[in-house]
């Protein structure tokens, strides 16, 4: 039942409304719409409870056969009273949680919704955080460990981000909307733990595409042209590796290699090379000179087992590509 008018004017006053648009509302006319919202709220709340009440008068909670009964029988009354189903069964739920004599009028059914998972709820609801004069949504959920529908905090914006991101097609999105900011990506780009982790996806694509295209090039074996050369009775030839069985270690090196070849065999045909200044053909030389070095290194620890590197060899690997 509403309060007397005085009452609602004294309350008013109490909480001293202060119009948050002075140019267009004054204290006044703010604080009047702010009443005649609330006391609206307040009926649609009254509603709600009123008709999760109602669903527990006609399948009473704990009743035998509870749980096999209490969704036909909501259903088809739903069906009746215009109404979704599943709302209704939100509403006997929370009007399940909160019996009558522990609600607060005051507070909104989403307050009460928000809260209604904590144990100390009916002590909780009774006291506003910060002196307010009633709770906010936004301030109940937080209070219960939910994310707020307004983050505030650098870690609730982030929650809902991850909440937003869960959809692999949203995140890829998301991902490429943020590329297209220069001064945001380079701030990602700047934490070597993202560089790692956009190396590594990044490394591991290429080694999987290279494997794949080495295994179909060796599972197809020679060429049209070579297979009208050869007798029709020639045999394809056998893959190198068994690429279900073989270690992740060996296909690495393998995709690899691969994918530096197929690189190069794209690439030499399309160089301008008398473009290049003479300081460029040293530098992209020097590179070669260390990539065979690695190589021999490679070569050289798959017949010996030994991986340890010389320093020799970390003298020429570490050199800069500009070294005379």
């Amino acid at each position: 039942m509403a309060r007397p008018l005085s009452q609602r004017r004294m309350a008013m006053v109490k909480e001293r409304i202060l119009s948050p648009f002075p140019q267009r509302y004054t204290d006044r006319q703010w604080a009047r719409y702010i009443r005649q919202g609330r006391e609206l709220v307040q009926q649609e709340s009254g509603l709600q409870f009123a008709l999760g009440d109602i669903t527990l008068k006609m399948v009473p909670k704990n009743e035998p056969g509870e749980k096999r009964s209490v969704f036909p029988v909501l259903d088809r009354f739903a069906d009746s009273i215009g109404i979704n189903v599943h709302t209704l069964l939100t509403y006997r739920l929370t009007a399940t949680c909160w019996p009558k004599e522990h609600r607060r009028p005051q507070e909104s059914f989403s307050v009460h919704r928000a809260l209604e998972a904590l144990e100390d709820r009916f002590e909780i609801i009774q006291t506003p955080p910060g002196g307010a004069d009633h709770w906010t949504e936004d301030a109940a959920l937080r209070r219960a460990g939910r994310l707020p529908h307004r983050p505030l905090t650098k870690e609730e914006k982030l929650d809902r981000v991850r909440t937003l991101l869960t959809n692999s097609e949203s995140a890829v999105g998301a991902v490429e909307e943020i590329i297209r900011r220069p001064d945001i990506a380079q701030r990602v780009m700047a934490n070597p733990s993202n560089q790692r982790i956009l190396y590594r996806a990044h490394h591991d694509q290429r080694v999987e595409a290279a494997a794949v295209r080495l295994a179909a090039a060796q599972e197809r074996g020679p060429s049209e042209d070579e297979d009208e050369a050869e007798p029709p009775q020639q045999k394809l030839r056998e893959p190198a590796v068994d690429y279900q069985r073989a270690s992740r270690e060996a296909l690495e090196l393998i995709g690899s290699g691969t994918a530096f070849l197929v690189d190069l065999q794209d690439m030499v045909p399309r160089l301008h090379v008398t473009e290049f200044t003479d300081r460029e053909i040293r530098a992209i030389l020097d590179n070669h000179r260390r990539i065979r070095a690695a190589l021999d290194w490679c070569d050289s620890a798959l017949a010996s087992g030994d991986t340890t590197m010389d320093d020799e060899l970390a003298r020429i690997l570490a050199e800069g590509d500009d070294q005379p």
